[in-house]
């Protein structure tokens, strides 16, 4: 895309499950799809394991030989490069541990997920990337509250963190989760309280934003100053009845297990009966030159290409951004 903002595309809504997003040809169509939309940027998800060979560093290497051998790999779809990868620290990995569980929350857990993180900031530095991309603490359904010290906790690891991927060149941005356990305004901004603004960010991301009842527009325009990384996606509900809340709310909630039974949280733009405004969110985006990556995605809403299809058409006949 050719703007004055920086447009990426997330490959999250592709890799659905471990066995259909594996074999290269299918990673290169998928590439290809993004390019022919107007992409030339990709944000990676971490995953884990030989089946996620797309998704974690130390896979990646294995399977390319080096940083530039993956860059070769994605410019043979013409894509140039990465703008990030997204990483929560709280899903358990084969290379971490061998899936131990682990959480910000507890102090005890710091010094291992900093040297968790490490593996990221390599890579990202090697293949040139700008942002380590995480989700700050685990869902609210696991654990009590936080509380102000909980909190000043979970936000002195990504201090840790910041200072990590400062000294390689890269930023930190936390992404906020409409089932964490950081979830209302307050505690958010209470969490952006906790951390160094000269080296730890926020992702925000406007559907995670508006299911969990905070307006993205609004907070975007309030804390533009900390806001260094947007996803860029649609949603037709909100969390009205507090269903983060749920035991397993990834699923209860998420995939329409309980509740409301709502089954497909996450739109592409424009879909119909959509509660983000998004041309107003870029619009002020706009307003404050925002310099960050904007990550167009769907994560797992549908048809993977289709929606990169309607997201592209969107963003230039509803947004104005050129293609090429």
């Amino acid at each position: 895309m050719r703007d004055s903002l920086r447009w990426a595309y997330a490959l999250n809504q592709w890799n659905v499950r471990l066995d259909v997003f594996v074999r290269h040809e299918e990673q290169q169509r998928a590439l290809k799809t993004v390019s022919a939309c107007g992409f030339d940027t990709i944000e990676l998800a971490s995953g884990t394991g030989r089946w996620d060979n797309i998704s974690r560093p130390e896979v990646i290497l294995t399977n390319h030989g080096s940083s530039a051998g993956f860059l070769e790999f994605l410019r043979r779809a013409s894509v140039q490069g990465v703008s990030s990868i997204f990483w929560d620290p709280q899903a358990p990995a084969e290379e971490e541990e061998g899936y131990a569980f682990r959480t910000t929350a507890n102090p005890a857990d710091a010094d291992a997920i900093v040297e968790w993180s490490k593996p990221f900031v390599d890579f990202l530095a090697g293949v040139g990337a700008e942002q380590l991309v995480v989700r700050p603490v685990g869902s609210a359904w696991m654990s009590p509250p936080l509380g102000a010290d909980g909190t000043k906790v979970v936000g002195d690891v990504w201090n840790r963190i910041g200072e990590l991927t400062s000294a390689a060149g890269l930023g930190l941005a936390l992404h906020y989760d409409c089932l964490g356990a950081v979830h209302t305004a307050d505690e958010l901004t209470g969490l952006l309280g906790a951390t160094d603004p000269a080296t730890v960010g926020l992702a925000l991301d406007t559907a995670e934003f508006t299911v969990g009842g905070i307006d993205p527009v609004a907070f975007y325009r309030e804390h533009a100053d900390r806001v260094t990384h947007v996803h860029l996606k649609d949603t037709r509900y909100a969390d009205t009845g507090e269903e983060y809340r749920m035991p397993g709310a990834e699923s209860t909630m998420l995939k329409g297990g309980a509740g409301r039974r709502i089954e497909r949280w996450f739109f592409e733009l424009g879909t119909e009966g959509g509660l983000v405004d998004v041309p107003g969110f870029v619009a002020a985006l706009r307003e404050h030159a925002f310099p960050g990556w904007v990550v167009v995605e769907s994560d797992h809403g549908g048809n993977p290409a289709e929606l990169a299809m309607l997201n592209s058409w969107y963003l230039q006949h509803e947004l104005g951004v050129a293609k090429r």
